[in-house]
């Protein structure tokens, strides 16, 4: 007994090569390879991640381009994949993989590629946010499944099969009989001891570098990530500023600023070359700045009162322009220029001065070039071609008048001396009429004056008709003067009578301050309006004169007071007052 608890277990007996016993004594089965069946089935793509996922594509050919474009052999339906994005070629040694240029890069296995890079079987092609898996069963090491069942256990002896070791006879007050794996340790020898120490050590640093290399690699797809995000976040500020500038130029087209639109969409294009609607703006700049450039100069030449120039800047205005609603103000403005000067010529040739009458003549002359039709144009014109040829009619055989005795007096009047104009009257009117009538009017004329600032519109009708009386139309110096606030008080009744609806009391007072002051702007512009109004109340009026006349009639008298006689509507509502009052 004792010699056999003492002796050295059992040396383990090698299987037989291919042979591995299980516990039962059977063979354990060995997977065939699959390289034979393998080699005859082509590459792949499997589209593991993205839009497409679970689509594939078989690599038969030899060569193929991959992107979101529809012409590519391998199309991948996703907006972060550029429409060329990588290419796949066949070469002896397998499947290579190449950028083309692409926006997002490619990135095989977590690593961006920069140049051609052959492929192995599981790799991973990252394309913007799709993923590929390369697969090539046919260049794979097909891997020998490990037996299954039992390991089997040491031999007893040498000479015996691969059975259990059978357990030895337990003694009295000794310790249990070693188990299998106490018993295998027990066999070792230092050598083998020190070479799985070793062996351990390799492995635990094998785990080791591998957690090390997967935190690099980590750490690498971490900063890659962070450098898409700040490429994405540089290019969306890089569209959010090329749209911001777009904008700001669009502004300016609407507000007619085509000029700094035009500087605006050329540094645009010039960053962003093929900006989405840019080409299509610079093209209506080319077009409408030399549109605005007419427009400005038509208002320069209305500035002046050059009425024709103008005009004939307004019609180089093309007409597909987009400056519809300057033009039509340019147009208006023109219309209201012409009648404005038509007045200012009609105000000189009522002083029958050679030289103001001259003046009349020219203006007229410009709004008859620029409307020929225009009938207060025509009148003034017209009046003031006669009133030249009476001035500077010679008549060699007529004798020269003696002066008047009154003449110098009504001079020294207009000049706006009424003392030396009452002296000089005072001493002619024993011997003439005139200067007896003169007399009374001026000093009249001078009782009025002193109370200028207290007089209402009646007092100022007649101061401004004694002057006009004394000097036979040539008007004086107070008389502009109290025509100037002869005018402010008509305006003012003018305006409160339109605000009211009262046309006919405001076309009246607006009149009144028109004679008092032909200049005042506010007057004409109510005359201007009323005369709109009074075609509109005829065109009311008359369209309830069969259903309503009763109601129509006050409409028509009030056209004809807002009308005046030569006017055609005036005319027209004056017979239709006629008709309706039987």
């Amino acid at each position: 007994m004792t010699s056999m608890s003492n002796a050295p277990p059992p040396a383990r007996r090698r299987p037989a090569s291919g042979t591995p016993s299980s516990g039962t004594g059977q063979r354990a089965p060995v997977r065939r390879s699959t390289a034979g069946a393998a080699a005859a089935r082509p590459a792949k793509l499997v589209v593991i991640a993205g839009p497409m996922e679970g689509e594939e594509f078989a690599l038969s050919d030899l060569e193929y381009t991959v992107g979101r474009s529809t012409d590519n052999p391998i199309c991948i339906q996703d907006t972060s994949v550029s429409r060329k994005h990588v290419t796949l070629r066949k070469e002896s040694a397998g499947w290579m993989v190449s950028d083309m240029g692409s926006g997002n890069g490619t990135i095989v296995n977590g690593e961006p590629i920069s140049e051609e890079t052959l492929l192995a079987n599981g790799d991973v092609i990252t394309l913007g946010d799709s993923e590929l898996r390369y697969e090539d069963v046919a260049n794979s090491t097909a891997k020998v499944q490990a037996p299954t069942g039992p390991r089997p256990r040491p031999s007893s002896s040498a000479g015996r099969g691969p059975t259990a070791v059978p357990s030895r006879p337990a003694r009295e007050g000794r310790a249990r009989p070693q188990t299998s794996r106490a018993a295998a340790a027990a066999e070792l020898t230092p050598e083998m001891q020190r070479k799985r120490m070793r062996l351990k050590l390799a492995g635990v640093a094998v785990l080791v570098l591998l957690f090390a290399g997967l935190g690099v690699a980590r750490s690498r797809m971490r900063q890659q990530q962070e450098v898409k995000d700040r490429i994405e976040s540089e290019q969306s500020e890089y569209r959010a500023r090329l749209g911001a500038m777009f904008q700001e130029a669009k502004n300016l087209v609407r507000e007619g600023q085509w000029q700094q639109a035009k500087a605006k969409l050329e540094a645009l294009n010039t960053q962003a070359p093929g900006y989405p609607g840019v080409e299509d703006y610079l093209k209506a700049a080319e077009r409408e700045i030399p549109n605005q450039n007419h427009l400005s100069t038509a208002q320069a030449a209305l500035d002046k009162g050059e009425l024709a120039s103008a005009k004939a800047s307004i019609e180089k205005v093309t007409s597909d322009t987009q400056l519809y609603e300057q033009l039509k103000t340019a147009r208006r403005n023109l219309t209201d220029a012409a009648d404005k000067r038509t007045k200012e010529a009609k105000g000189l040739l009522d002083t029958r001065q050679l030289e103001n009458v001259q003046k009349a003549k020219a203006i007229t002359d410009d709004v008859l070039a620029t409307f020929p039709d225009h009938r207060d144009g025509k009148l003034v014109n017209d009046e003031a071609a006669r009133v030249i040829a009476d001035l500077t009619r010679v008549a060699p055989d007529r004798p020269v008048a003696t002066p008047k005795p009154w003449e110098p007096a009504v001079d020294r009047f207009r000049d706006g001396d009424i003392t030396g104009a009452v002296a000089i009257l005072n001493a002619c009117s024993a011997k003439t009429p005139q200067c007896k009538q003169l007399m009374s009017q001026v000093t009249e004329f001078g009782n009025l004056y002193k109370k200028l600032e207290d007089l209402d519109g009646k007092g100022l009708t007649r101061l401004l008709a004694l002057d006009k009386d004394i000097t036979d139309g040539r008007i004086s110096k107070m008389a502009r003067n109290a025509g100037t606030r002869a005018a402010t008080i008509y305006y003012k009744q003018a305006a409160a009578a339109k605000a009211a609806g009262q046309w006919s009391r405001a076309m009246e007072a607006a009149r009144n301050a028109l004679r008092a002051d032909p200049n005042n702007t506010g007057a004409a512009n109510i005359v201007n309006d009323l005369k709109g109004k009074a075609k509109d109340l005829y065109m009311q009026a008359y369209s309830i004169k069969d259903s309503s006349p009763e109601d129509a009639l006050p409409k028509f008298r009030d056209v004809v007071s807002m009308t005046p006689t030569d006017d055609e509507l005036h005319g027209k509502a004056q017979g239709w007052v006629e008709k309706l009052s039987r």
